[in-house]
């Protein structure tokens, strides 16, 4: 019955998903009444919930932060979490991000990985089998939307403040399949100086900009210098193949192109913010900003893994990572650092937060916490991973691929008894933050079946 239903619908879900992708929810630093997060993210969020309500399913919206889509009346809750919310789009695309195009079996534009196409699937997986009567009277399924993923989760908090039923266990169709038992660590963090710039310096940094934000690895970065004699003082630099150096107004502006990809795994990136920093630091006593260059270099220079800094550690879920997202000078001159780091989950918050103070204070850099995220854990044979994983094999046949740990933060670390259970097919490359995302149908309908087994699973063998 399954296959006769994807075969019925792919055409409809397609629509779906490009109707969704087509609205350009990124943040927007604008808060209004019921748009907490931005105009756009608020259509985002209408669009799904009146998707469900045209299905037959009960919605809420909790003031623009959030809604929910439930099946079903049972009081024993199965949770979907899922967000509506994206990435901006950065550079490099060969289609527009916001205009989806369906090519070769794929279809292109931002969000149709990260989140938009596993929260349509979810939907007509939830429609499915409140359609053939497959949820008990004793279970309901419901959706919960996010709207504030990307930044900083503001949205599932507000949820959780207000929502008067949480589920007994969830699902978060946001990373890999077949399943995370584990995800790191995660902290968020911005990095000062007490280093104050030489006015006196024969090269003045006057603009220092790059990067989009602390979870991507910037694509690009750039500066204007004001020196006495531009052109000789770009002779004496030596540029990466990725540094660009032109003389705009009078200034010498340096541009760096770097590889954006999501944080958890900058090594497949190139870090623009970074790259540029470094290249800074050639100009010596020179710069207006010596000192920091030359902190900088020390504590973090092209270092992805926290080694300078001396916090490189690793178990067997994964090693630490660490992401320079972002970087801005104030009117004061002063540099800001916008950073990421995704740790171990045998590492205590207490431990890591103690080394990365001290060892930051060493090079002179202050550290600000903005975030923090517990890790995530579940034993390999535990009943909950056991029966995702037996719905993920009996669709796939894939017997071999074993659960994963990973660097990504999804919801499931926002409520208790919650796994991370697909999209990402162990075959496919992580698009996720990076230019040229795509679905493809297949993953797509094979997908549905997989969440159309794994919630069917839950709500009849999981106790």
């Amino acid at each position: 019955m399954i296959k006769e239903y994807m075969e019925k619908n792919t055409a409809e879900m397609v629509r779906r998903l490009s109707e969704l992708v087509a609205i350009p929810g990124v943040f927007e630093d604008t808060s209004s009444k019921g748009a907490p997060f931005g105009k756009n993210i608020r259509r985002s969020l209408e669009y799904v919930l009146n998707m469900g309500q045209q299905m037959g399913f009960q919605v809420k919206n909790y003031d623009g932060y959030a809604g929910e889509i439930t099946a079903g009346k049972g009081s024993r809750m199965i949770g979907i979490l899922c967000h509506t919310d994206v990435v901006s789009a950065g550079e490099g695309w060969n289609t527009e991000p916001f205009d989806p195009v369906e090519k070769d079996g794929k279809l292109y534009g931002r969000g149709t990985s990260d989140d938009k196409g596993p929260l349509v699937a979810s939907l007509f997986a939830m429609k499915y089998l409140a359609d053939n009567q497959m949820i008990p009277e004793d279970a309901c399924l419901r959706m919960i939307v996010g709207t504030d993923e990307e930044e900083s989760w503001r949205c599932i908090r507000y949820y959780l403040d207000h929502a008067e039923t949480l589920p007994q266990v969830s699902v978060v169709p946001d990373a890999n399949f077949p399943l995370l038992y584990c995800e790191k660590g995660l902290l968020d963090f911005d990095l000062t100086s007490a280093e104050t710039s030489d006015e006196k310096a024969e090269i003045q940094i006057v603009e220092l900009k790059g990067g989009r934000s602390r979870n991507i690895v910037p694509d690009e970065a750039s500066c204007l210098l004001k020196c006495e004699d531009p052109e000789k003082t770009a002779e004496n630099l030596e540029l990466p193949e990725q540094v660009t150096v032109e003389i705009a107004d009078g200034f010498l502006k340096l541009s760096v192109r770097g590889i954006s990809t999501h944080c958890m795994s900058p090594e497949k990136g190139f870090n623009a913010v970074s790259c540029l920093l470094e290249t800074l630091g050639q100009f010596g006593e020179k710069l207006s900003h010596a000192s920091y260059m030359k902190q900088f270099h020390q504590a973090v220079g092209m270092d992805y893994d926290g080694a300078r800094l001396g916090c490189a550690m690793e178990d067997p879920a994964g090693v630490l990572t660490f992401n320079v997202g972002t970087v801005n000078m104030d009117e004061n001159g002063r540099i800001l650092l916008q950073c990421n780091i995704r740790y171990p989950a045998s590492v205590e918050y207490s431990d890591i937060r103690e080394l990365l103070e001290r060892q930051l204070k060493k090079y002179g850099f202050l550290y600000n916490e903005i975030d923090y995220l517990a890790p995530v854990y579940h034993k390999k044979d535990s009943s909950l991973i056991r029966c995702l994983m037996s719905a993920y094999q009996e669709v796939t046949g894939d017997m071999d691929t074993e659960p994963m740990a990973i660097g990504g933060a999804t919801y499931a670390r926002a409520l208790p008894n919650a796994v991370a259970f697909g999209p990402l097919f162990p075959y496919e490359e992580e698009l996720a933050h990076e230019a040229n995302e795509f679905l493809s149908i297949d993953s797509f309908q094979k997908m549905t079946e997989i969440f159309v087994k794994g919630l069917h699973k839950l709500m009849t063998e999981y106790r």
